[in-house]
């Protein structure tokens, strides 16, 4: 038998899915939390993100933009979040990789000075003894 239906506040839900998407805990343990399904809280995430695009396009209208020009507001804006994501990524590559190129030259540096020194000590030995 199934258990009965709970319907849980708006609040609720933003706070499980806060949970889950900053990932302070998985979806099940904010499942668990709450006695639902796990992919209850899935289905919460898409639906809230849902309802934010909509107040968006809301808010976009409400300052006098037409209902056609508020979704490409929004579309525009979801694209400017992903360049800067890109943006990101690229730069923190770029950062690693700039500081793993400095730490192989400090160490073909510390390679060529042995191999100096070692050349340096041959160049004594081969020499004859006065």
């Amino acid at each position: 038998m199934r258990k009965p239906r709970t319907h849980f506040e708006e609040s609720v839900k933003r706070s499980a899915v806060e949970e889950f998407v900053s990932g302070r805990k998985t979806a099940q343990e904010v499942a668990d939390g709450l006695g639902v399904e796990r992919a209850v809280i899935y289905k919460w995430r898409v639906q809230l993100s849902e309802r934010d695009k909509g107040a968006r396009v809301e808010e976009l209208e409400s300052m006098g933009h037409s209902k056609s020009e508020a979704r490409k507001i929004q579309s525009l804006e979801a694209e400017l979040e992903e360049y800067k994501k890109k943006l990101a990524e690229q730069v923190l590559i770029n950062d690693l990789l700039k500081k793993l190129q400095t730490s192989r030259a400090s160490q073909s540096e510390s390679e060529l000075t042995g191999l100096i020194r070692t050349s340096r000590n041959l160049d004594r030995k081969g020499k004859p003894v006065k």
